[in-house]
């Protein structure tokens, strides 16, 4: 298992069965919630990176994420890893994830679809290399890449709602 000569590798059905079905309506949940930042607000991250949209900073649900496919990370990346933090965001009609890189703390990093709206069409991820790659991911679905040398970005989201998790980690 490697991240291949392109930097990124697709792993369908990463997360699967009661997992993915719990955490998918939970982040659904979590997003009406107060907990949910809407960003703009105070993003940790990157300030209006997705302006009105619901997402949490290291929920204790998603961080749990971080330490479940750490052996995995470490064999993907072929180098030892340790956790940084994770991202849960649910994404509406228009919301658009500009052309960018990630921080530092996103070295290696897993964006992971938890749940969609079944009518909807799936939402590509375009992720540059030495080429632009389109990841389409289904539920359970997550692309793996070095987050701070790749940019990548998504086009305006024609659907209802999408929630995805962001896991990141770093070189030991």
């Amino acid at each position: 298992m490697s991240l291949g000569p392109y930097n990124f590798k697709i792993v369908r059905g990463m997360l699967q069965g009661d997992l993915l079905d719990f955490l998918g309506h939970y982040a659904y949940d979590k997003a009406n919630s107060p907990e949910a930042v809407q960003q703009g607000e105070r993003d940790h991250l990157r300030s209006n990176a997705v302006p009105n949209t619901p997402s949490l900073y290291d929920d204790p649900s998603t961080r749990y994420l971080l330490h479940y496919f750490l052996h995995d990370m470490k064999e993907y990346a072929g180098v030892d890893l340790e956790p940084t933090y994770s991202y849960l965001r649910v994404y509406k009609n228009g919301d658009v994830l500009h052309r960018h890189t990630d921080r530092d703390a996103c070295e290696y990093s897993v964006s992971l679809t938890l749940k969609r709206e079944h009518e909807d069409e799936i939402w590509p991820l375009y992720l540059q290399t030495d080429q632009i790659y389109q990841a389409l991911l289904e539920e359970g679905d997550g692309l793996i890449y070095k987050g701070i040398e790749n940019p990548h970005w998504r086009e305006s989201f024609k659907g209802e709602r999408l929630a995805q998790v962001f896991l990141h980690y770093v070189k030991r």
